[in-house]
């Protein structure tokens, strides 16, 4: 489960918000239901990207041959359909959803269609931090950087604490260094 944004991000139907790790994108977006979805962002056709960053649109629309679809990811439009005749299905031109989960006011998504779910896999970390009412919590400013190196180890490293005794030993002359550790199933304090 990866934390793609946050539920204000797309506060109204239409809006969508593009999650992009390594070669993979994925389109966030609000339904006319109010629910919140995902698709790879990818035409099932020939494989176009459909959006790029955030925005609002009423359906999404394949620059390269006009192919339209829902904001539930359904077909609205293929061009000459009637061409194709039986042999492509609903299924077979509908946007490839991907796993959604919500907590704390954040959008999780999962490319792992047999993923558990985000509650059974947040498990215990989840409940410790619902007391901290995330979702009421908005961001001050965002900052985008490009690291040369494994997204989590630089992700891990700015999030915890423990890495500084083995990592950054010049600190230590300031002063004894400890950093709490616990584990709470899947997930730990460090």
């Amino acid at each position: 489960w990866q934390m793609a944004c946050r539920e204000e991000d797309i506060p109204n139907t239409g809006d969508y918000y593009t999650y992009d790790i390594v070669d993979d994108s994925i389109i966030v977006v609000r339904t006319a239901s109010g629910e919140v979805k995902a698709f790879h962002n990818v035409c099932p056709h020939r494989g176009n990207r459909l959006a790029i960053g955030a925005g609002h649109v009423k359906r999404f629309r394949c620059s390269f041959h006009g192919w339209q679809f829902s904001l539930d990811g359904e077909p609205d439009y293929v061009v000459d359909r009637e061409d194709w005749g039986s042999c492509l299905t609903e299924a077979d031109i509908s946007l490839v959803p991907v796993k959604v989960g919500q907590a704390g006011g954040w959008i999780y998504i999962n490319m792992d269609p047999d993923s558990v779910s985000l509650k059974e896999w947040m498990g215990r970390a989840g409940e410790i931090l619902s007391h901290y009412e995330l979702d009421k919590m908005r961001y001050k400013w965002r900052q985008w950087a490009i690291y040369p190196c494994n997204w989590k180890t630089a992700i891990e490293a700015f999030l915890e604490p423990y890495h500084v005794a083995g990592t950054h030993t010049q600190l230590l002359a300031y002063g004894d260094y400890y950093a709490y550790s616990k584990q709470f199933g899947l997930h730990s304090v460090s």
